[in-house]
């Protein structure tokens, strides 16, 4: 956007503005070729921020939509693990750069006691073979 237009938009803005206050001044001859001159760069101006907004909105959807699918796979997948394995507590990682589940399965109490201090099975997966 140049400087013209910014600056015949301003005017245009502020002509109408005159108007709205002063009503007489809409039959004055100078400010009905002021109007005339300006208003195709109101116009101008007026799109391009509108379409900055449309811009504005459309990147936030997208992020949006984007945020909705890796959470719908997350779970998606944390269902199918959960299907796998009933025992294991099973929780979806949505914000992980691929979407994954973290599935934790306690030790068995048959195990040794070495392996019940470490835990039991803890695995990150994105895929379930």
């Amino acid at each position: 956007m140049t400087n013209e237009t910014i600056f015949n938009a301003f005017c245009y803005e502020l002509a109408m503005f005159a108007i709205r206050k002063w009503q007489w001044l809409a039959f004055n001859p100078l400010i009905k070729a002021l109007i005339a001159h300006c208003k195709p760069f109101w116009v101008e101006w007026k799109t391009q921020l509108t379409l900055q907004k449309v811009d504005e909105q459309v990147k936030e959807l997208k992020e949006q939509w984007e945020k909705e699918e890796r959470e719908h796979r997350a779970d998606a997948l944390a269902a199918k693990a959960q299907e796998m394995f009933p025992d294991a507590t099973v929780t979806p990682l949505s914000n992980a750069i691929v979407p994954s589940v973290m599935i934790i399965r306690e030790a068995p109490p048959d195990a040794s006691d070495a392996v019940k201090a470490l835990g039991g099975e803890l695995r990150i997966t994105y895929r379930l073979d």
